[in-house]
């Protein structure tokens, strides 16, 4: 039987499990994005949604997980550097997918450059997503604190 003090720390456990299986849901709609999943007429709005969702995702971590994070564990300086440069590389592909599924192009060369685009976001965020998972999930599995906002 586990006490009142308990739970925070059971809470917590969670949070490196969490995280990759959000990771897991992104990975999952950008594959379904790119294989042709998604229909053309639906692809504007899935693309949209996509970059909007995954945006969010970085903007919480870099806002409020990070600094956190530097806070309790300033070795982590180099590991939330590099995140947060491979954000900005995502986010730059992120604005490119938005421009092109909200441009007025139709026809298959509007949606072969979303693919082409697509693609490149894959290789980026796979990449930064794995990074991530190996350094900060046993690291936010062992915490027993978070920040509210995130």
């Amino acid at each position: 039987m586990s006490g009142a003090g308990d739970a925070p720390r059971e809470r917590a456990i969670a949070w490196g499990d969490e995280l990759v299986k959000l990771h897991d849901t992104f990975r999952r709609d950008l594959t379904a994005l790119r294989n042709g999943t998604v229909r053309a007429p639906d692809l504007r709005e899935h693309c949209l949604t996509f970059c909007d969702a995954l945006h969010a995702h970085h903007s919480g971590e870099d806002d409020v997980l990070f600094p956190h994070l530097g806070g309790l564990r300033p070795e982590l300086a180099g590991v939330i550097d590099r995140l947060r440069r491979e954000h900005r590389v995502v986010g730059r592909l992120l604005a490119r997918i938005r421009a092109l599924a909200g441009s007025e192009r139709s026809g298959e060369g509007g949606t072969a450059e979303i693919g082409t685009e697509l693609d490149r976001l894959t290789r980026e965020l796979e990449a930064h997503l794995d990074y991530e998972e190996e350094q900060l999930v046993p690291l936010l599995n062992g915490m027993t604190d978070m920040p509210e906002d995130l």
